[in-house]
């Protein structure tokens, strides 16, 4: 079975970043956020099992491939999914593409990348956190077995005085929940006083389990939700979005606050180019140092 794969955004027309290799050391993601798709393609996709024989088609994988290239861990799984912390495979995997001379964007939303400082930064990387909001408590409704808001944000110091490239994902933006600009703002700074060179920022999009899962959690928003993705939305590559106007508005009113701060931004799959800063993109590859 091939692990190391050509990226596809499921031919997202929307999908702007360049081209690369994907690798899930994981099927599944223990971390359970309400808002997340992959259980609309995954099959018991809240229980994170290692594939089997991932090392050893790696190498193979890794041979075929030749040297330099770039690899992406993950964008189906978290590669420090809770399981990762008993059994250290993402590790094994990092050590396994530094000696291909590989360069690696690693995304996570998990402290238990501090782990990997010493390999991540003898090798080509950039890591991109993911902080949906910085209430704890909102946080802890959304994303229940992730660590909290101001420990992912301490992991990001710790990266940035190892020298590690980091972007921080304010992702997704959840219209009526998470789209206080004040507290938008608040995590931007925290990100830029920490180090933080760039910001990427998308809009929540709907699929019908994880949309069951956010009303049954947040059922008072239910009639706000059905308005603006049923009535007045879109349809596009198989999500609910929200209307253009409203995205627009938010995604701006982000976009330039990262850049009052001296932050390059990116969006996500929204269709909203104007918006993105010139040579960067939301993978954060334009964060990788030479060299691989």
């Amino acid at each position: 079975m091939r692990v190391l794969k050509p990226f596809d955004p499921w031919r997202s027309p929307l999908c702007t970043c360049p081209p690369k290799y994907t690798l899930n050391p994981y099927t599944g993601c223990a971390h359970a956020c309400r808002y997340c798709y992959i259980t609309s393609y995954i099959r018991d996709g809240f229980r994170a099992r290692l594939k089997e024989g991932l090392l050893r088609n790696l190498r193979r994988d890794l041979a075929e491939a030749g040297r330099g290239i770039t690899v992406a861990l993950s964008y189906s799984s978290d590669p420090y999914t809770p399981p990762e912390g008993r059994l250290g495979v993402t590790r094994r995997v990092l050590e396994l593409l530094m000696r291909h001379g590989a360069r690696v964007l690693v995304a996570t939303k998990s402290t238990l990348v501090r782990r990997d400082v010493d390999l991540l930064r003898r090798m080509p990387s950039a890591v991109s956190i993911t902080v949906t909001t910085i209430d704890r408590g909102l946080a802890g409704k959304l994303e229940p077995l992730v660590p909290s808001p101001r420990a992912r944000l301490r992991v990001v110091g710790d990266l940035v005085k190892a020298d590690i490239p980091v972007s921080l994902r304010v992702d997704p933006i959840i219209p009526g929940l998470t789209d206080d600009y004040a507290m938008i703002e608040e995590l931007i700074a925290a990100a830029a006083s920490l180090g933080v060179r760039h910001i990427v920022a998308s809009i929540y999009k709907v699929k019908p389990d994880n949309y069951r899962r956010m009303v049954e959690e947040f059922p008072e928003m239910e009639r706000f939700w059905r308005r603006i993705y049923w009535r007045d939305g879109e349809v596009v590559h198989g999500y609910r979005y929200a209307p253009l106007s409203l995205r627009s508005e938010i995604l701006s009113r982000v976009a330039s606050m990262a850049r009052r701060y001296g932050l390059a931004f990116n969006v996500c799959r929204e269709g909203l180019p104007h918006l993105d800063s010139k040579g960067c993109y939301c993978d954060a590859s334009h964060l990788l140092p030479p060299g691989g």
